[in-house]
This record gives structure tokens, C-alpha cells and sequence, in this order.
């Protein structure tokens, strides 16, 4: 069959003249998905915004055409090509909780580009629309606000608002990203479902070569604006021809049955003791108990909403009111951070999932490390800034990066500015909240291999949050599941991901993508 998406071509340059995109060519047939994968700053995004006929501001489309269905994105004007979007062409965004208007009803969001681009808006064809991506076909949940949703249903949202001009293809700028793996692999079923149904051509982007793997026909690998090695989907994955496609294939943690050899032993650092907590109403955490052992790493698994982060937030004292004992040894420590001392807040650290939210944005770098050594540790504010450029190698980074603000870093980049502000205190025991799930693979593997040398290095013991089970089969000595606000399993990971006693954690470990045997 011939394409029904067609780039020729297509060159998208950034302030400066640098190509970001740089003569890319791709073809996508009706029915069929093209994964488009590579590290942050490969051009990935900007060749999927390309692909609707557009750039961001101060980009430019330099070169190339852009076909869908025989009608021609480039080269038009922006009101042109903007009629066009949402008609023949349509965008999956990665975060549906920025996309979608907090203030506009999901049903009135899904009305409004059917209305735009023709046919109506009437409250029959939005159902519709939400039915077609297994969202209730109730006016009740059409009126619903996107906050009131959860993560998954707030994706699809999205992928309805995206179908419901019935385009003949579909670019998904990494849907799944931040998922918890059974939410994933509903929404990768809704995808695959709408493409064999609807013979809709989809691009779909992502970092995560297990992902793609799984619901793929092809693979393009993208490295510096253009494309290295492009494919079936399974022969690029399992014989990559070329060094960079090896390198991030190298870089995937694989559960393999396995995790790591032993649970932990030795005395506590961390205990908590039944704990309940809440929102308003809303029971979230249920009567929850673990201890974390010195120098070792407790992971907790668990789907969206099944408390995982409440509990971290409330160890580190950052949620309130709850019930129930934490200890650090053995001193019970306040609920409130702002009630414990100055020693446990130094012993006791936590690293945020999104470091573009838990950096300032108006701080350099120097001053975000040097600040707890000088809150926390007491020291003078000249030999904190003497500590930065240790605490940035000791995260891989130059010292040359204490100058700058953390708009003009990577975004891995910033999550180990994030890990250094935290080590600045001089902790004993850090919690790591979804750390990793926005990253690419290899820099995945740079903050998980940095975690284990700090191990190593300065004993220091883990509470790891995570949805992804080969990141916890990684890195942790023992897991506990949560399901509900309740813990349904616990023991070494080892045991955990080879053996599971519990149906919730089979279900789990089954909905878990990975890559192709041989």
C-alpha cells in the first residue's frame, strides 16, 4: 500500500541556524506503526511537531514536504495549516495534564475541535468519541473537569480529542510516559485496537525501546536531527546495526525473572509503622508498614493512585494529616518537615519525580546545591560554594554548570543537579520519587548507576518510588507492592519478580513491556 504520511526531505532549524531535523525522510502506510525513538535532544518532538506542519517558536522549516492523505502541511500558511490539523492530521501530546484546559470540561474539550473542523459537536458524536477510547459513555463523565480524572483517563482524553475528526493518521509524542505499566499497556491496547480497527497511520515517539517494541511494525532511531537506522521493528531492536541504536538497546533494563539476589539485612534506619493518610476524605494510604535496612534500597510498585507517593511525601514530611509511626533509628519523627529538627531533616533528604518543578528557576545552580549545606549543616555560605564543583562531579557533571540556571540544562541534566542538592545535606537515607521515568534510557542508566556508586561509596540507604519494574529489578534489594493504598506483597526483589505470591503482582509483572527474545 502506498503512504498515507510522507515526509520528504525535512529540515527544521533552531535559532542560530543549527538543524535540529536534519533531511529526514519517512513513509507510514494506513494501519501501520512507525516508532520514532532516540535520546532527548535527538530531534524526536520537533520532527513529530514537523509532521502537523509546524515549529515551535523561533524554529523554522527549512526544507521538505509534508504529505498526509495527499494534502500537502508544508509550505501553506499557518491559517491553512491549521485547518488542516485535527482534520487529516492529529497530535497525542505526552503530558495530558498540561494539554488538556483545566477550566473546560473533558466533553466541551472533545466538542470544541470537532466543531473547528467541521461536522458538529453534538453531545452523540463526543460519547462517541469517548467510547471509542473505553471512557464511559455518560454525559456525567463528558461534564467532568481533567483534574477529576486519573493520569490514564486524562491520556485518553486526549487520544479521543485527537480521533474524533477520524484523521487519517495520528502522531503520539510519548503518551505512556509516567504511566504505571498496567495503565501503559491499556493505552497501548487502545492504540493498537484503533489502528487494526481504523487503519489510522500512526508515528508513535518514545524513549523506551521496550515500549515501541511491543506495538511497533517499524523503528526509525533518530541521533542528532536525523535518522541512523530506520527498520522492522524486531531486527532493529534484537540486531542493531548501528553503534548508537546498540548503545540505547545496551542501556534497557531487563527483568529477565530475576531482580537482585538477596533481600536486605541489618539494622533499620528507616521504620514506619501503620500508616493511614489521605486527601480530605479520601483514604489513599492504609494502615502501611516497612522498614528500610541500612544502606540498602526498598522499592514500592505500584499503579497511579495506589499511594506510592503519598507515602514518600509523608516521610519526608511533606504531607499531612496522617496516623501512624515513622522512625529514623529510633527517633519518631513529626509529621510536618518544619516540626523535626534540623539533623533529621539533614539525614533524611527526598529527590522530586520532575526536577523542572523542584529547581527554581531563578537560581543558578551553585546557589540550589549550596543552600542545604548551609541550612542544614550549618557551614558558611563560602565553604558551601567550595562544595558545588565536588558535588557536581560526583554526579557526572563539569563544575562549569554551577553558573548557569536550570532553564539551560537537560532534563537529565537537571535530575542530577536535583541528586546533588540533596547529598549537598549530607543524608543518610534519600527518597527517590519516579526519578528516572522521564528520562531516556541511557541517562536512566547514568542516575542508576550513580545511585548504586553512592550506595557504595557513602552507605547511603534508598526508599525507591518507581512504576517501572526493570528500573526496580535494577536497583533495589527488596520491594514492596501496593495496591489500593494497601500492601499486597513484600520481600526481596529477587523473589518478588520471579516468584510473586500475589495475583496483583502477577498482573503487574505481566503488563510490564520488554523486549523481544531472539
Amino acid at each position: 500500500m502506498s503512504a498515507v504520511l510522507h515526509a520528504e526531505g525535512l529540515t527544521v532549524e533552531l535559532p542560530g541556524g543549527r538543524a535540529a531535523v536534519d533531511d529526514v525522510s519517512i513513509a507510514v502506510r494506513p494501519g501501520e506503526i512507525l516508532g520514532l525513538v532516540g535520546e532527548s535532544g535527538s530531534g524526536k518532538t520537533t520532527l513529530a511537531l514537523a509532521l502537523l506542519g509546524y515549529a515551535r517558536p523561533g524554529c523554522r522549516i527549512v526544507a521538505g514536504s509534508v504529505e498526509v492523505a495527499g494534502t500537502r502541511l508544508t509550505g501553506l500558511s499557518e491559517t491553512e495549516t491549521r485547518r488542516r490539523r485535527g482534520r487529516v492530521v492529529s497530535y497525542v501530546p505526552q503530558d495530558p495534564a498540561s494539554a488538556l484546559n483545566p477550566s473546560l470540561r473533558v466533553g466541551d474539550a472533545v466538542g470544541d475541535v470537532a466543531e473547528e473542523h467541521g461536522g458538529g459537536s453534538g453531545r452523540g458524536r463526543v460519547l462517541q468519541a469517548l467510547e471509542r477510547v473505553h471512557l464511559p459513555r455518560d454525559p456525567a463523565f463528558a461534564r467532568r473537569y481533567p483534574h477529576e480524572l486519573s493520569g490514564g483517563q486524562q491520556q485518553r482524553v486526549t487520544i479521543a480529542t485527537a480521533l474524533v475528526c477520524e484523521p487519517a493518521a495520528v502522531v503520539m509524542d510519548e503518551p505512556t510516559t509516567g504511566l504505571d505499566v498496567v495503565t501503559q499497556a491499556r493505552i497501548l491496547e487502545e492504540v493498537e485496537r484503533l489502528r487494526s480497527e481504523r487503519r489510522i497511520a500512526v508515528v508513535y515517539v518514545s524513549h523506551d525501546l521496550a515500549v515501541v517494541a511491543s506495538i511497533a511494525d517499524r523503528v526509525a532511531v533518530m541521533y542528532e536531527g536525523r535518522i541512523v537506522e530506520e527498520g522492522d521493528a524486531k531486527q532493529v531492536i534484537m540486531r542493531p546495526r548501528h553503534e548508537y541504536t546498540q548503545r540505547l538497546v545496551a542501556s534497557i533494563p531487563q527483568l529477565l525473572g530475576g531482580g537482585r539476589d538477596a533481600g536486605a539485612t541489618g539494622p533499620a534506619i528507616l521504620s514506619v509503622e501503620g500508616l493511614h493518610a489521605s486527601y480530605g476524605r479520601v483514604a489513599v494510604v492504609d494502615d502501611v508498614s516497612f522498614e528500610v535496612a541500612s544502606g540498602a534500597c526498598l522499592a514500592i510498585v505500584g499503579e497511579s493512585g495506589s499511594g506510592k507517593t503519598t507515602i514518600a511525601r509523608c516521610v519526608a514530611g511533606l504531607h499531612q494529616p496522617f496516623s501512624g509511626a515513622i522512625r529514623l533509628d529510633d527517633e519518631r519523627l513529626a509529621a510536618r518537615a518544619r516540626s523535626r529538627t534540623r539533623q533529621q531533616r539533614r539525614r533524611l533528604q527526598i529527590v522530586f519525580q520532575n526536577p523542572y518543578d523542584s529547581l527554581n528557576p531563578r537560581r543558578r545552580i551553585r546557589d540550589e546545591i549550596a543552600r542545604p549545606a548551609r541550612l542544614l549543616r550549618g557551614i558558611s555560605a563560602a565553604n558551601a560554594e567550595a562544595e558545588v564543583a565536588g558535588l557536581l562531579e560526583r554526579v557526572r557533571l563539569p563544575s562549569r554548570l554551577a553558573n548557569r540556571f536550570p532553564g539551560e540544562l537537560s532534563g537529565g541534566e537537571r535530575q542530577r543537579v536535583a541528586i546533588a542538592r540533596a547529598l549537598a545535606a549530607g543524608p543518610e537515607l534519600l527518597v527517590c520519587d519516579e526519578i528516572t521515568s522521564a528520562l531516556d534510557v541511557s541517562v536512566q542508566a547514568a542516575v542508576l548507576e550513580l545511585l548504586q556508586e553512592l550506595r557504595t561509596e557513602l552507605g547511603l540507604s534508598l526508599l525507591f518510588i518507581s512504576h517501572d519494574l526493570a528500573v526496580v529489578g535494577a536497583v533495589a534489594d527488596d520491594v514492596l507492592v501496593l495496591e489500593g493504598g494497601r500492601v499486597r506483597e513484600t520481600g526481596s526483589t529477587a523473589q518478588v519478580l520471579s516468584s510473586p505470591q500475589d495475583e496483583y503482582t502477577r498482573r503487574l509483572l505481566e503488563a510490564a513491556p520488554s523486549l523481544p527474545g531472539p
